[in-house]
C-alpha cells in the first residue's frame, strides 16, 4: 500500500466543505422524548433512591463498628500500661525473699 500525502485545504476550501457535511437535521421524535424523560428522572427523583439509603446505613454501620474496635483497643493498652506500672511498683516496694 501507497502513502497518501496529507492534503492541505485553504481556509475558505475547508469551510465550504465543513458547510456541505454538517447539515443540520431534525432529531427524532422518539429521541427527544426519551431524553426529556431522562432528564426529569435524574433531576427529580435522584435525590433518595434505595440504593443511597442502603450505602449510607452500611457505611455508618461500618463506621461504627471501626469506631468501637479503635476504644476497645485503646482500653486494652491503657488497662495494659495500668498493669506494667502496677508491677513495676509492686516489685520496687516488695523486698526479695531468698530461701536456703
Amino acid at each position: 500500500m501507497a502513502r497518501r500525502e496529507p492534503v492541505k485545504l485553504e481556509r475558505k476550501e475547508l469551510e465550504a466543505w465543513l458547510e456541505q457535511v454538517l447539515v443540520p437535521v431534525e432529531p427524532n421524535p422518539r429521541f427527544l422524548r426519551r431524553l426529556r424523560a431522562r432528564l426529569v428522572t435524574y433531576q427529580g427523583g435522584g435525590l433518595f433512591s434505595g440504593w443511597m439509603i442502603v450505602v449510607v446505613l452500611a457505611t455508618t454501620l461500618l463506621l461504627a463498628i471501626t469506631t468501637l474496635g479503635l476504644v476497645i483497643r485503646f482500653i486494652l493498652v491503657w488497662l495494659n500500661v495500668l498493669g506494667i506500672l502496677d508491677r513495676k511498683q509492686r516489685e520496687t516496694t516488695e523486698p526479695e525473699t531468698v530461701s536456703v
